[in-house]
């Protein structure tokens, strides 16, 4: 996720870029990546509650993190207005002293043909330390990034040392049964990504039945079907797991992509009318 365009936001102030594009190292750095649709960051106050969130399991805020990140974001937005595109948001601590910055990053938005066929998957065997802090971990994410490239897949679902399938490195998963049952991971061993909460919503709002249980590696073949949800994907369908084939003509997968997208829409006038919750 290396920083994209003309400039970037650091500690108060916007950089040319190509100064020092990344952020400062420290102890700890917690992030955040957020789609932004003609500047109006969607989602924006769920990100910032998972971000302050996982900052004060480690640290004591004696600042408006929420509040800094708006201004250096309208800041950021204002000097480089972008049709559709991702922020990454860090916020770096040493000590109780604190770095605050955002930049664009490359946005790994699905195809209209990736939406219509599916993409494949790869496993990977590892887990988070923390699943339920989003950290930076260059060293997973560099050696992931590695290997979807080695064996041109779109995402790497990580399976943990039970053999069981958790999350996505950047994204959440779901599996659907053949009778319409649809199984993700439970919260405690995963990310709890914004769009899998919204997502996880309306599965149950249209009385889907949903199952919060981990998939095993070996137990795959007992699904469907299967999607991924996240900030860049939204609800895309998986068209392959290590070569096993899966079905990416499920109604029911589209059907949540295009409520998802009601959700987001929502988001965005809520934002432009001051109104978001």
């Amino acid at each position: 996720m290396e920083c994209t365009g003309q400039y970037f936001f650091l500690d108060g102030a916007i950089v040319p870029a190509g100064t020092s594009d990344e952020p400062a190292a420290g102890e700890a750095a917690f992030y955040e990546v957020i789609r932004t649709r003609n500047g109006v960051p969607i989602f924006f106050n769920d990100h910032m509650n998972r971000l302050t969130d996982g900052i004060s399991t480690r640290y004591e805020l004696s600042a408006d993190i929420a509040t800094e990140v708006r201004k250096g974001l309208d800041a950021l937005i204002a000097s480089e207005l972008h049709g559709e595109i991702n922020v990454r948001v860090t916020v770096t601590f040493t000590g109780q002293d604190h770095s605050l910055h955002i930049c664009y990053i490359s946005s790994l938005y699905p195809s209209p043909e990736k939406v219509r066929e599916g993409v494949p998957l790869i496993l990977y065997h590892a887990e988070r330390f923390n699943p339920g802090v989003k950290m930076l971990n260059r060293r997973l994410r560099l050696s992931v990034n590695e290997e979807l490239a080695r064996r041109d897949a779109y995402e790497a679902l990580l399976v943990n040392r039970e053999g069981f399938i958790t999350e996505g490195s950047r994204s959440n998963i779901f599996f659907v049964t053949e009778e319409g049952v649809i199984h993700t991971a439970p919260d405690s061993m995963v990310l709890s990504g914004i769009t899998r909460r919204y997502v996880t919503e309306i599965i149950r709002s249209e009385g889907i039945p949903l199952v919060t249980d981990a998939v095993r590696e070996d137990a795959m073949t007992g699904f469907r079907s299967a999607f991924l949800t996240g900030t860049s994907p939204m609800v895309l369908p998986v068209r392959s797991i290590e070569g096993q084939p899966f079905d990416v003509s499920n109604k029911l997968t589209l059907r949540l992509r295009d409520l998802y997208s009601e959700k987001v829409e929502s988001s965005i006038r809520a934002y432009l009318d001051g109104n978001e919750a």
